[in-house]
């Protein structure tokens, strides 16, 4: 089964965080969200955004950029 990112939330906690629409869209263009970002996002979802996720989004663009996958 592949789970699908799910932006929209993402972006809805990132902006009550206080990240700009402007910089989330930038994020969901280039499939990633900033490091320094994630775990206030994975704290603040309770659990239903996780650190697998953000692995899914590492993985998915090594591949795009013709990297070998990560770990």
């Amino acid at each position: 089964m592949v789970k699908t990112t799910n932006w929209d939330l993402i972006e809805k906690l990132a902006q009550e965080l206080g990240v700009t629409k402007h910089a989330t869209a930038k994020w969901r263009q280039r499939n990633t969200v900033p490091h320094k970002w994630r775990l206030p996002i994975v704290l603040k979802s309770g659990g239903l955004i996780r650190w697998d996720d953000y692995r899914r989004m590492d993985r998915a663009g090594a591949r795009a950029a013709g990297r070998s996958a990560l770990n």
